[in-house]
């Protein structure tokens, strides 16, 4: 459980590829998704498609089961520490001085994750009543930066300079000083700020940290609306019932912070005595995935494909909200006066949740009835080119249309291609720039047996990480049961 949790919270590391792609694992290696994602996949990214005629004569139906997208950056973390967290694996603890060194990178470097899975897919076409698709799917975005005394005490603890003095095990209080030695950092159980104890809000500026785990349950719709021997033009609608199962949210700059956390019992989040006055505690006996949110969200999409060849499309996905009503908790602005955690000891993710959580982390709270979120919408559009069914290549461009939790932190851009050099076996390139990532390769090599009956197939959103350890993208997607009828 620990490192499923970790996978789910990738606290510390960074959104989102799972804006432009999603699960479509067969899109995931070249990145352009609006003018190109069909049937099931094209839930969430264009509706208007799922009307678009498949290559393969004669198969209305797709059907697809488990279809998975993750993605990890981190901007200071090596390869190999990212890969110990996601697999699981033994962490050096750190010296004081390595602390100090990642409380200083942590601060200025930003880190993200997304995890998209499909649990199943299905979509089918009619002759005249236009073509409808179902999907249930589980997606979790993380971003986070660090302001500079946030860093510095989530790493050093009651050793940051925050604090002047230092209370002992042996009941004495010393003035702090650097370069302690080991034995005496030993004795330290608590650190006091008795000269200019500063408000939270002040201590967390220029922090920004955002969590959503949502589990969403997609309809979807599309039709042909116009057509003539060369011109077809396809519109779209989604319609998904969103179950939150996890939300937190600290951003704070220009010397005011606003805070939200609301987390299923999955997460294991000790608050202490503040349950006892928060009115939307859950239940002691409530189940690990008992929701804590709920919500709707709409789709819209338009594609026009000119003598199935030429293809331009847009969209704009998650409009909507979320209201958060379990185990809901604010912002609590009090004077930090003492710290009693030693700080971070490794880059184990999990550990890190712990110290910015809970009724003993850093960040403080005051429990709430509930909030309201808003999806994080977004604007698309794509265009590209298919030549028979060995080439298709284009462009996509994909923009956050608000900065909730999920937001791209600015507009993702790829080119990609697909070719296929002979009707069984495709392959897939692109670049992508921009988004919550530094610039990335994407690639990927997609299976299609039985006339397309069944597919199957693997890519990464970025190869050079194969080949580099500093700011790795470790990222996977694949699907192993797709089939259409």
């Amino acid at each position: 459980m620990r490192y499923l949790l970790s996978l789910l919270l990738c606290v510390q590391i960074t959104v989102s590829f799972s804006q432009t792609e999603q699960s479509a694992f067969t899109l995931t290696g070249h990145g352009v998704a609006t003018p190109f994602a069909t049937d099931y996949q094209a839930i969430g990214i264009n509706p208007a498609n799922l009307d678009i005629a498949s290559q393969y004569e004669g198969k209305r139906m797709a059907l697809g089961v488990a279809e998975f997208g993750v993605s990890v950056f981190s901007g200071m973390l090596t390869k190999d520490e990212v890969r110990k967290n996601l697999f699981g694996g033994n962490f050096n603890n750190l010296t004081q001085a390595e602390k100090r060194e990642y409380a200083l990178q942590f601060s200025q470097e930003r880190n993200s994750a997304d995890i998209d899975v499909m649990g199943t897919g299905y979509s089918f076409q009619t002759e005249k009543l236009g073509s409808f698709a179902f999907s249930m799917k589980d997606k979790v975005d993380y971003y986070s930066k660090l302001g500079d005394d946030v860093s510095d005490l989530l790493w050093l603890g009651y050793t940051s300079d925050y604090f002047n003095q230092y209370v002992l095990s042996t009941g004495d209080t010393i003035n702090a000083y650097q370069n302690i030695s080991p034995d005496s950092l030993a004795l330290i159980i608590e650190g006091l700020n008795t000269n200019n104890p500063t408000s939270l809000v002040n201590l967390v500026q220029g922090t920004s940290l955002r969590f959503s785990w949502i589990r969403e349950f997609n309809f979807a719709y599309g039709k042909k609306l116009f057509s003539t021997d060369n011109l077809a033009i396809y519109g779209g609608v989604g319609f998904k019932y969103l179950m939150g199962q996890g939300y937190m949210q600290l951003d704070a700059a220009d010397g005011k912070a606003e805070a939200f956390s609301s987390l299923s019992p999955i997460f294991d989040v000790d608050y202490g005595d503040l349950v006892q006055n928060n009115p939307s505690a859950l239940s002691s006996d409530a189940g690990n995935l008992t929701p804590v949110g709920q919500g709707f969200g709409l789709d819209f999409g338009a594609t026009v494909v000119y003598k199935n060849v030429l293809y331009a499309s847009a969209a704009v996905t998650d409009i909507g909200k979320m209201r958060w009503d379990g185990n809901v908790y604010s912002l609590n602005d009090v004077n930090i006066l003492n710290f009693a955690n030693a700080g971070l000891n490794s880059v184990d993710f999990y550990d890190q949740i712990q110290q910015l959580n809970g009724g003993q982390g850093l960040v403080k709270w005051a429990g709430a009835q509930s909030i309201e979120t808003a999806l994080p919408a977004v604007m698309r559009f794509g265009a590209g080119v298919k030549l028979g069914t060995k080439f298709q290549g284009g462009f996509d461009v994909v923009n956050s249309l608000n900065e909730e939790v999920g937001s791209l932190e600015k507009a993702a851009i790829s080119i990609g291609a697909q070719f296929t050099p002979v009707r069984w076996v495709h392959f897939s390139m692109g670049y992508l720039m921009g988004g919550n990532y530094d610039a990335k390769i994407p690639a990927g090599v997609t299976f299609t047996i039985r006339d397309g009956g069944y597919e199957f197939g693997v890519a990464s959103r970025d190869i050079i990480t194969f080949f580099t350890q500093n700011q790795p993208t470790v990222s996977a997607a694949g699907g192993f049961m797709r089939f259409r009828f």
